[in-house]
């Protein structure tokens, strides 16, 4: 298959850390895209996606790999490869695949520089597919041709990439410039990281905890000794190595006994009570990476001159952070993909690729929300009758949900297309009455199985979001990216969704983003006078959001959802009982 400008087959990867997955782009054009754990069912699960390719390639009608032309990975292995050599062990072989790399690393010596913006590869000499290991930062940056950006500043705030921690710089048109980075020793998310693991959390995986925890506490407790130990101005951002062990690749841990003295409390085990000194930590934590972040955003800025930002990369998942750009930074317009951390890697590598060959056609793609595994009525109706479930079938599920919600009901929504990235949108949600401020404890403890001081997110319908929640004008938060600060309004009719410190993780509901949750909430207005509801993955601590009608029954039975609400049937534990009257 031959491939045009932006034409061909393209499958994206992301197979290097955790939460892998695929997607599969033709002609330019996003065909579907899902994370491995959603079809595996192991959470953030590390396993190549075998089985994310596969349906990759059933969605688009193909066969085989045979009628891929490329595939981008978002790392790109010969940038560690090209200094390998300190330590003399390529010299000899241990297997043969070794010469993959030995020769390559061995002439790379004898070069007087090489692009490495990618590496690629090719087992045979004609029809097969091109391998494309893409700078992982470039991955990231590729997310900027889903922007409504013809030109803005690109920021990338990560853990690491294959040298750097976070990389700077500009696209314009299809091109893009990197203008400064700074180095994997220096990193804000492994800043993140250390007190997630300090305080008894999963690195890499559970810094939204942290987020949540840092509403209930004092920063001024712990900010000064933060400050001593990491460095931030004009010239760029340092940790004092002294204090963090995630560079010692030798040894497990993000820290060692030195931080420990410095910040004058034992580390939280995991699952030990958390106390107020742990809130006031979480609190510093996050007040030192904001002040971090808008220092080196207002430095892109000034280096660039434009309004307009591009932010991605991991550390781009605190959307409290992201909330508070604007009001901190010179940039009013800020554009934050719905999955910027590493596992969007595979559908951003695609993109950076197709925007290198669309050459002087500016190309822009759309990447919707929901592009993974559909739910149809007839596979709905064969599990239900497979599983001997009594169930009523209904001409209007979001009129069904709307009635359930306002008496009370916890309900799961499965509709349509699985979401793609962390945040469940409306397609995998567990949905309940934010009126009722008790709904937050009640589901954090009986159906998510998860810490009490966890915030629950308000889905609002969008052109209704400003009475509600402070926002720039013509905001429009669709993927869950920012915590914006809520109105008095809001703590008063929705306390369920507004967190501690007066704020809410917003999703703004469009019609044309998604019609059938957007009349979910219209018919919930209709009967209740409040166009918001509670939203949160369709989902049960440990494991991933659910995918299938299986995996949706499963949950269902196994946690206190009152109702389950799933293609055009409704199914229910106890009919006729309700949550109680408003």
């Amino acid at each position: 298959m031959a491939a045009g400008p932006v034409g061909g087959v393209i499958l994206g990867l992301h197979a290097t850390g955790d939460c892998t997955g695929a997607a599969l782009f033709r002609d330019g054009k996003l065909v579907g895209a899902v994370l491995e754990e959603r079809l595996n069912r192991a959470k953030r699960t590390r396993s190549f996606p075998h089985q994310s390719i596969a349906w990759c390639l059933r969605e688009a009608g193909l066969s085989s790999l045979d009628d891929v032309d490329t595939v981008t990975v978002a790392w790109n292995p010969a940038i560690p490869m090209s200094a390998i050599n300190m330590s003399g062990f390529t010299n000899w072989r241990r297997y043969d695949p070794e010469f993959l790399y030995i020769v390559p690393n061995h002439l790379m010596g004898s070069m007087t520089g090489w692009d490495d913006s990618a590496t690629t590869l090719g087992l045979g000499l004609q029809g097969d597919p091109r391998f494309v290991f893409v700078k992982h930062h470039l991955a990231h940056m590729g997310w900027a041709a889903a922007s409504p950006f013809e030109q803005a500043a690109l920021a990338v705030f990560d853990e690491h990439g294959e040298a750097k921690s976070s990389s700077f710089g500009t696209i314009t048109g299809n091109r893009i410039e990197v203008s400064h980075d700074i180095s994997a020793s220096h990193s804000l998310g492994t800043l993140y990281g250390t007190f997630t693991q300090y305080l008894g959390f999963r690195p890499y995986s559970e810094e939204w905890k942290v987020m949540g925890a840092a509403a209930y506490g004092d920063p001024a407790r712990f900010t000064p000794r933060l400050l001593e130990i990491v460095r931030c101005d004009d010239t760029g951002f340092r940790l004092d190595q002294n204090y963090f062990e995630f560079m010692n690749m030798r040894f497990a841990g993000y820290y060692g006994e030195a931080l420990v003295q410095h910040l004058g409390i034992a580390p939280r085990a995991a699952g030990a009570p958390f106390e107020q000194c742990h809130f006031d930590l979480a609190a510093a934590v996050q007040t030192v990476f904001e002040s971090i972040a808008f220092t080196l955003l207002r430095r892109l800025n000034s280096l660039t001159g434009l309004r307009s930002l591009v932010l991605t990369g991991g550390c781009a998942m605190n959307s409290l952070a992201n909330g508070r750009i604007v009001a901190n930074t010179p940039f009013d317009q800020v554009y934050i993909p719905q999955a910027p951390g590493d596992p969007g890697g595979c559908i951003g590598g695609p993109l950076w690729l197709l925007s290198q060959r669309a050459e002087d056609s500016l190309f822009r793609a759309d990447i919707p929300a929901c592009t993974g595994p559909d739910i149809d009525d007839e596979a709905v109706l064969a599990t239900l009758t497979r599983c001997k479930i009594a169930y009523r079938r209904v001409d209007d599920p979001a009129a069904a949900a709307a009635d359930l919600m306002a008496t009370g009901h916890i309900i799961g929504w499965v509709q349509g297309r699985l979401e793609f990235g962390d945040r469940a949108l409306g397609n995998r949600s567990i949905l309940a009455d934010p009126r009722r401020a008790e709904m937050k404890d009640r589901i954090n403890a009986s159906v998510k199985y998860r810490e009490l001081f966890r915030p629950l997110a308000p889905a609002v319908l969008a052109e209704a979001a400003g009475t509600y929640f402070d926002h720039p004008p013509g905001l429009v938060v669709r993927h869950m990216e920012r915590v914006l600060q809520a109105r008095p309004r809001a703590a008063e009719q929705i306390p369920a969704v507004i967190h501690a410190d007066g704020t809410g993780r917003v999703q703004m509901v469009t019609r044309q983003d998604n019609p059938l949750f957007h009349r979910l909430i219209e018919s919930f207005r209709e009967r209740t006078g409040v166009p918001v509801v509670l939203n949160t993955s369709f989902n049960v601590n440990g494991e991933p959001i659910v995918a299938t009608a299986e995996d949706a029954i499963r949950t269902f039975f196994s946690s206190g959802i009152d109702a389950l609400v799933i293609g055009s049937f409704v199914v229910e534990k106890t009919p006729g009982v309700t949550g109680g009257a408003w």
